[in-house]
Formats: structure tokens, C-alpha cells, sequence
């Protein structure tokens, strides 16, 4: 029987970046496992955004298509420093702006990335940078996701950028110290994109409900998200995972089982 709280979300997807292989291999591992939805990353070779002109697009999408799956997003952590340092912050809003039109093809799905934290040095430029990521993804129709810990606390003041939502990190955010739950029920409509990974005990990132380890308490994490409710699918995010295929297929099996038995 499956879990009545996943069923209120979006199917769960996966990131296949830190599958090692082919982007083929590994889309084909996570149909095996029972995965019916894929987060792609924006600088993994077979969906670099420029590496792929309009043929490379439809292709792409035809093959996730015959597979079943549904792109639910693009990952694109480019080092959130670049976002404020004048020497590469062109080549990142660059980046972004590639990335925002591979998403609209594949449906509109979200981008996900990282903004630095806000400082008295760096507030001007940081406003600058999200209007401009913004303006991207307005124009393509899609939305970004900031992941940063700015973000989720409130702290980022998207002020104008209505293109800009929230990514939940459970990791970044309990590692903050901050209420996961309390987070996900004050920023609310403007989450866009959430993880499902944990902040183990041993300080890893890690797949959710390891014994003796796990941290978050994964039904109450989906409840909360299914109240939002969330607008695209939730994201079991294997980067850092000491083994990545392992950990995907228990956190498919964990998120769908119903705990009623």
C-alpha cells in the first residue's frame, strides 16, 4: 500500500549526477529502480545546455519520453561565489540564461542553484544578479530555486525578482540550526524545489531514515511539503552519498511505503 502523504506530491525524482556512466546508463538505472520523474544537472556531459543545440533538445526530450520519465528540474551548482566575484559573474549569469531555455523545452521544469550569502560588501551586486537571473527565467517561463541558506531563512529579499523562489536543503538548513518544518510553513508559496536528503549524525549528507544515523523525520517532511503544497516534484538528492544507486533505490522504497504498516 502505498504512502497517502507521497501520493498528495508530485512523483519523486532523482538527481543521476552522482551516478557514475553514460546519461543513458544511469536514466535506464532509475527506471529500474521505479523512478518516474529525473533531475538533470546542467554540467554533466549529455545535458550541458551548450552542448546541445535544438536537435540535441528534442532528443533528449524524446528520450526521457520513451523512458516515462518527467524532467523535474536542472541542477546547476555553480560555485555560488561566482555570483558576486566580477572576474567570472558574466560567464554565471551566462550559464544560467543557457540553462533557462534546455528547461523551457523540457517543459519548463526549474533550475536549482546556489546564491552566496548577503553581505554588506556584496548587496548591491546580489540584487543586481537576481534581477538579471530573474529576467532569464521570466523569459523562458521557468523558475530558479535558490538553494542557499539566505533563501530559506528569509534573509535574501527577493524584493522584485519574481522569477526567484525557494530551494529547501534539509542539510543546509538543519546544519544552520534552524526548525525545517517551521521553515517550509513560513516561506509557503515560495518554495519551489525541495530535497529529499539528510543531515546524518556522522555530519554527511546521506539517503533519509539510515539506522542510527538519520536525522530528519522523512514523514513529517513530506507532510509539510504536501501542505504547500509543492509545486514540482520532491528531489532525492545523491550528491556526497557514499553510494549513490544503493541510497536512491532505499529512499524510493522509504518515500512511498505506507508507515501504517
Amino acid at each position: 500500500m502505498p504512502n497517502p502523504i507521497a501520493t498528495q506530491l508530485p512523483p519523486l525524482a532523482a538527481t543521476i549526477a552522482p551516478l557514475a556512466g553514460e546519461v543513458t546508463d544511469a536514466l535506464d538505472d532509475l527506471v529500474r529502480m521505479g523512478y518516474r520523474a529525473v533531475q538533470l544537472s546542467a554540467t554533466q556531459v549529455g545535458t550541458r545546455p551548450r552542448d546541445l543545440d535544438a536537435s540535441g533538445r528534442r532528443g533528449l526530450a524524446s528520450h526521457l519520453r520513451r523512458l516515462g520519465l518527467v524532467c523535474a528540474g536542472f541542477d546547476l551548482w555553480i560555485p555560488s561565489s561566482h555570483f558576486v566575484d566580477s572576474a567570472f559573474v558574466d560567464r554565471a549569469i551566462d550559464a544560467v540564461s543557457q540553462c533557462t531555455t534546455l528547461a523551457a523545452s523540457l517543459g519548463g521544469c526549474p533550475i536549482s542553484l546556489v546564491l552566496p550569502e548577503r553581505t554588506d560588501g556584496n548587496d548591491g551586486r546580489l540584487r543586481e544578479v537576481r534581477d538579471a537571473l530573474s529576467s532569464c527565467a521570466q523569459r523562458d517561463g521557468v523558475w530558479i530555486a535558490d538553494h542557499g541558506i539566505d533563501a530559506a531563512t528569509g534573509r535574501a529579499g527577493m524584493g522584485g525578482a519574481s522569477a526567484l523562489g525557494i530551494g529547501i536543503d534539509p542539510p543546509t538548513i538543519l546544519a544552520a540550526g534552524r526548525e525545517l518544518n517551521e521553515v517550509i510553513s513560513k516561506r509557503g508559496a515560495q518554495i519551489v524545489s525541495a530535497r529529499i536528503v539528510d543531515l546524518l549524525r556522522s555530519g554527511m549528507r546521506g539517503p533519509p531514515e539510515e539506522p542510527g544515523e538519520s536525522r530528519l523525520d522523512l514523514l513529517a517532511y513530506a507532510a509539510a511539503l504536501a501542505v504547500i503544497p509543492l509545486r514540482t516534484s520532491p528531489v532525492a538528492d545523491a550528491r556526497q552519498w557514499t553510494d549513490p544507486r544503493l541510497g536512491l533505490s532505499r529512499t524510493l522504497e522509504r518515500w512511498t511505503a505506507d508507515p501504517r504498516v
